[in-house]
């Protein structure tokens, strides 16, 4: 009973963390370029990976890069996950440090039909961060440009196997969102006041998410121990409001201005594989791609895309040990029993700051899961990396890190007792 009490603590922080907001700035300096940086995952375990996960075998997490993964599920699952995100951006004489706490989701999955391997799955995670805050002093005074907010995804679904060697997942996608720019100046000259400028973008849509997985076991023994994965998310049209608040100098009234108008959200496709090089061995690869250049935050008619943005992709490997949770893999007790993670990841971002020629990011990272009791994992994910620009010197040079931590549980007294 003390492994259960303790799990409970656990994920309570969890959910308390993301109101516990640092003192400092947040953001990366590229994140108010239309929608933010997008998040990779929302899940502390495909971060340790590289950001790998579209052929992951999962049966601890509900993956969102992957409807079909579910289907590894073969019990109730409750999970939650926080992220610290600390930034460092250079460029010539200026310098920038930022740092973050939030939340970054939530999700359950319950087996509905074992005889399919069908699993229900419902699940909330950011997709982009436009938080950040820039502050420039000088003679004149005081100039604070802030940005707030990012895409988020709410998502309900099905996956199962039709037949043994394949899955199949289905997924429908609340896309909403709330970014605010917001700018402020304070004069030197106390006698000039105050003002301010603030806009808001609120906007939502819904898109349907389709995954395979084809389970090399199944099929040839040649194939064994390989799986492969794919997915594919369609494109959002988003409904979109432009909110803008205007406080004169030296005046408490505010001047409000809303228009509505529209936005898209891009499609992306994901194709992964895994390989078990032995029983508790696995190591996987990916490729993410989405088409950025045709997504627009807001227009008040349909535009073919915003010019500040670009497709973007990522190439990813991870290689795990996998947790010994119920001696599946024999008896094992203390360190042994805990899963092992690396990853690398490479890729190009969607923002395109003017004559940067695009933005690269590199980064490598690792973790750990930790059992916490019965069917119930700790994870834990450290990457460290870099974003410079094509064109050397034409964008900030950044140095980030990144925390992540989720528990995933499936105590027993989620399992019904068979009645005799």
């Amino acid at each position: 009973m003390h492994h259960f009490h303790w799990t409970r603590w656990a994920v309570a922080v969890l959910f308390i963390l993301p109101f516990a907001r640092t003192g400092h700035a947040q953001g990366s300096p590229y994140d108010e370029i239309g929608f933010g940086l997008p998040v990779r995952s929302g899940n502390a375990l495909t971060e340790a990976l590289g950001g790998t996960g579209v052929a992951l075998e999962a049966n601890r997490i509900v993956n969102d890069l992957n409807p079909a993964d579910w289907t590894w599920i073969n019990r109730t699952r409750f999970g939650a996950s926080v992220r610290y995100d600390y930034d460092n951006a250079t460029q010539g004489a200026n310098s920038d440090l930022q740092q973050n706490i939030q939340f970054s989701g939530a999700y359950f999955a319950a087996p509905v039909y074992n005889r399919m391997n069908a699993v229900i799955a419902l699940g909330y995670v950011p997709l982009t961060n436009a938080s950040n805050d820039i502050n420039v002093t000088d003679s004149q005074g005081t100039r604070n440009y802030i940005a707030r907010g990012g895409t988020n995804m709410v998502f309900g679904g099905i996956a199962a196997r039709l037949i043994p060697s394949i899955g199949f997942g289905a997924r429908l996608d609340l896309i909403t969102g709330d970014i605010r720019h917001i700018g402020e100046v304070t004069f030197a000259d106390s006698n000039a006041g105050v003002a301010q400028f603030e806009r808001d973008y609120l906007f939502y849509g819904v898109r349907p998410t389709f995954g395979l997985e084809i389970i090399g076991d199944s099929i040839a023994d040649g194939l064994r121990g390989i799986t492969f994965g794919a997915s594919y998310s369609f494109a959002a049209k988003l409904n979109s409001t432009n909110e803008e608040i205007i406080t004169p100098i030296s005046s408490t009234l505010d001047t409000t201005l809303d228009a509505g108008g529209s936005g898209r959200y891009p499609a992306s496709l994901s194709a992964g594989i895994s390989f078990r090089i032995n029983r508790r061995y696995r190591v996987e690869a990916d490729y993410f791609a989405q088409n950025w250049s045709s997504a627009y935050l807001y227009a008040p008619q349909a535009i073919s895309g915003d010019t500040s943005l670009q497709n973007s992709n990522r190439m990813s490997i991870g290689i795990e040990r996998l947790p010994n949770l119920s001696s599946e893999y024999g008896t094992s007790t203390g360190f042994d029993r805990w899963a092992l993670r690396l990853g690398f990841s490479y890729g190009l971002l969607p923002v395109n700051p003017v004559g940067s020629g695009g933005i690269r990011e590199y980064s490598i990272s690792g973790g750990l899961g930790i059992p916490v009791s019965f069917e119930s994992m700790l994870d834990l994910s450290l990457e460290v990396g870099r974003r410079q620009p094509i064109n050397v010197g034409t964008a900030p040079n950044e140095t980030f890190v990144r925390l992540g931590a989720d528990i995933s549980f499936s105590e027993q007294w989620f399992t019904p007792t068979r009645r005799q």
